[in-house]
């Protein structure tokens, strides 16, 4: 069923940035949580093309956003691989599966840890082009 596989997806994404957490605590930030929420709902939520995907998360160092981003753009190309992805609507009901509060992680986190929390999907404008570009970092 594509919701399982999906559903393993997003459990795999919030266990892989519970990792990186430990190695960069201002994973957790707001900023952070903002931009993985709204590229996420980009992406996912709404299905958008994956042709160029961000690169700045607004982490410390480059090595961080790095890290992010490929946590992140590892999790999007394995939804996209679910045979019957198309399936499950755009929008609310895949914001439910990102939001979904029995996922747990091994440390205990929920999702709005990692991404907030949103009682109905942002629209899918694009996305601030600073998210394209790379960030400032104090190394």
């Amino acid at each position: 069923m594509a919701q399982d596989a999906v559903t393993d997806a997003i459990r795999s994404l919030y266990k892989d940035l519970e990792s990186l957490s430990q190695k960069y605590e201002e994973l957790m930030d707001t900023d952070i949580r903002e931009s993985l929420h709204i590229v996420l709902n980009y992406f996912f939520v709404w299905g958008k093309g994956l042709d160029q995907l961000p690169i700045s998360y607004g982490m410390f160092s480059l090595e961080g956003d790095q890290a992010v981003a490929s946590v992140v753009n590892k999790f999007l190309s394995s939804v996209r691989s679910v045979p019957e992805i198309d399936k499950i609507p755009l929008g609310t009901e895949r914001l439910a599966l990102l939001q979904d509060p029995e996922i747990v992680t091994p440390g205990g986190c929920l999702y709005d840890e990692f991404i907030g929390h949103s009682d109905e999907p942002l629209s899918p404008d694009n996305l601030p082009d600073d998210l394209f570009q790379e960030g400032e970092y104090d190394e």
